[in-house]
């Protein structure tokens, strides 16, 4: 009766282990499927279908000029204007702005205050402005700085297509707000032509650079997320028996 008793707690065991792989899998194809689908991936900025009406300043619509798949992530996922070929018209956005006057910021300059806006891919997508948060109050002499938001943007250049975007990537790089210093530092950096006048290289450079952070940060967000994803889905791979060692040698050494 022992060789009975055996298979039987095998077959329990392979059993019990096939339902929780299943289980798993399931919870981490819903849990996909959500956030393909929710407004963590989603910018709020860009819908299907017809345009809605918008809330942006001036009365911009943050939908004109884009044919957006909302069930799409590559397609719904805010890019910098990457990929849209339309860096020239950015370039003529870019030039008509002076000053951070131009960009809202008309009185005198304040704190920077303690708080940074997140990156895109770390809770910025949806992440409101400092100046719209709670507690925030503008007559106080100790409030912090506003920041500007993409919308916000949209409004005061009276454009929302990805040129727009583009210039907006070179303030912010991949944070959700551009900051006023920022700003003032990016602005000082195109107006470094003959007395003052545009420069379009060092306006490309901001872009470029812009991009790169944006790409960076949703880079390290999706590899960290995968990694540690298959750590669970396959507890035996080479990367996660790694980090299973590195954590005990951490362990024997506290």
């Amino acid at each position: 009766q022992v060789l009975p008793v055996a298979m039987t707690n095998a077959i329990y065991s392979i059993r019990n282990l096939v339902f929780y792989r299943l289980n798993l899998v399931s919870t981490l194809s819903l849990a996909a499927l959500f956030c393909v689908r929710s407004s963590a991936f989603v910018p709020t900025t860009s819908v299907a279908g017809p345009a809605r009406p918008s809330v942006s300043l001036n009365g911009v619509n943050p939908n004109e000029k884009r044919d957006v798949d909302p069930n799409n992530v590559f397609q719904s996922t805010w890019s910098g204007g990457a990929f849209a070929n339309q860096d020239d018209a950015a370039a003529t956005i870019a030039s008509k702005i002076k000053t951070v006057k131009d960009l809202g910021w008309t009185a005198s300059p304040k704190r920077k205050g303690g708080t940074r806006p997140r990156h895109r891919a770390y809770g910025g997508t949806n992440e409101q402005p400092i100046q719209k948060k709670p507690n925030y109050d503008e007559t106080n002499e100790n409030c912090p700085e506003k920041w500007l938001s993409l919308d916000e943007f949209y409004g005061l250049v009276g454009d929302s297509s990805p040129a727009a975007d583009t210039v907006f990537v070179a303030l912010a790089g991949g944070k959700s707000c551009a900051e006023r210093d920022t700003c003032e530092k990016r602005l000082d950096e195109w107006r470094s032509g003959p007395r003052g006048a545009f420069d379009a290289a060092a306006f490309q450079r901001s872009v470029r650079d812009g991009r790169t952070d944006l790409a960076i940060g949703w880079g390290l967000f999706l590899s960290v997320t995968s990694f540690f994803a298959s750590c669970i889905v396959f507890p035996t791979n080479p990367g996660a028996k790694a980090l299973e060692s590195g954590l005990s040698q951490l362990q024997s050494m506290l």
